[in-house]
């Protein structure tokens, strides 16, 4: 799935609207601090996981165009509050493929490809109601590949807790069952993803490995024990006789592994994010916010320039609100968001290159100077 054009609005106590957005392979969206840039990903992320079943029904208006193997389909999906109730529900639903409607929905009058079907709830999604239908199954499994990925200072604060759901019993599963999408979807800890990757992906393990020593070319290697064969693992407080699979990260000039628990957030960033792209399942969309979190100005690059290799397969939309990140991405990947209130306006290189030197670096600068965006890392 890959998406084209995306607009947002949502009606509750205050207004918040999301003018359309055209999209590329690459999207670097960069604003102020506070514009919006966050929420922007949020919405795209939460239209998925409606469609899912997996969030709640909550009020708002999407529009959203996108292609699956050469195919367009146009979305339209509103959600309003019934104001007796309180509850959300389904006031609008419409799925075009090509020029043809699959789902035309209007209140409580549902049609499929034409035909008018029984009343159903209107707290049930189209999409997700018709799932196994063969023109809609390929349309719900591709909103499966929608992620995003979310960094704070608190997930590396509960990264044991994460680690204690593996055993050593998964091993004894077929190695078929191991496939890279159910790597990704069953395991969430980046820990048992590395091991399970290292036992039954040796060349996804070794790429990972080879592009991790390419952002920090002081490391050596890496590697993922069960803790119960690792030395020293720092303060960590897991039970040391359980086979629970630890990342550990040898650098050139330290005698000893690190542990996970005592590397640096931004070795911690790197690895999750590489572990994502390589086992993203193609024509994933990918959401990252605040790309620039925790890494340094030495590693960030090298760590854009890995992901972005992944783009014929992935398509990037991630966030950043400080200029620095710009002059690492091609200037026809760069969307600013400014906000109006609460409405959100989407400047992209199209209307850029217009005012815009064409020259990466001058442009840069222009940008800068624009005050569009804030200055450092």
């Amino acid at each position: 799935m890959k998406v084209i054009s995306y607009k947002f609005a949502e009606k509750k106590n205050v207004s918040f609207v999301i003018d359309q957005i055209k999209f590329d392979d690459i999207n670097l969206f960069g604003g102020l601090s506070g514009v919006g840039k966050t929420r922007l990903l949020n919405t795209i992320h939460n239209l998925s996981l409606i469609i899912r079943k997996e969030k709640k029904l909550s009020a708002g208006y999407w529009e959203i165009e996108f292609s699956i193997d050469k195919k367009t389909y146009h979305y339209t999906l509103d959600l309003k509050i019934d104001p007796d109730s309180g509850n959300v529900f389904i006031n609008k639903e419409i799925l075009i493929e090509n020029q043809k409607k699959l789902i035309e929905r209007n209140g409580r009058n549902f049609k499929f490809a034409g035909e008018r079907l029984p009343k159903l709830s209107q707290e049930d999604i189209g999409i997700f109601l018709l799932r196994e239908e063969p023109n809609i199954e390929n349309v719900f499994s591709e909103f499966k590949k929608v992620f995003i990925r979310r960094l704070n200072p608190f997930y590396y604060e509960n990264v044991e807790e994460q680690i204690l759901g593996f055993s050593k019993e998964i091993l004894t599963l077929k190695k078929e069952k191991f496939t890279l999408e159910y790597i990704k979807n069953k395991f969430k800890d980046v820990n048992s993803q590395l091991y399970l990757l290292k036992e039954f992906h040796k060349d996804v393990f070794s790429g990972i490995e080879s592009d991790f020593k390419n952002i920090f070319p002081f490391v050596e290697k890496i590697d993922v024990k069960p803790i119960n064969e690792i030395e020293d693992v720092g303060g960590s407080s897991l039970p040391k006789d359980t086979f629970i699979p630890v990342l550990l990260i040898k650098e050139k000039k330290l005698k000893k592994p690190v542990p996970v628990f005592s590397i640096s957030s931004g070795m911690m960033r790197a690895v999750i994010q590489l572990v994502d792209v390589y086992t993203m399942p193609e024509n994933s969309i990918y959401l990252i916010d605040e790309i620039e979190n925790s890494m340094g100005i030495r590693s960030l690059p090298v760590m854009i320039d890995i992901l972005f290799k992944f783009s014929g397969k992935i398509q990037f939309i991630f966030t950043t609100h400080h200029a620095y990140i710009f002059n690492n991405v091609d200037v026809k990947y760069w969307k600013i968001l400014t906000r109006d209130g609460s409405h959100i306006k989407v400047t992209d290189w199209t209307v850029l290159k217009e005012k815009y030197s064409k020259s990466h670096q001058d442009a840069y600068i222009q940008l800068l100077n624009s005050e569009m965006i804030e200055d450092g890392v």
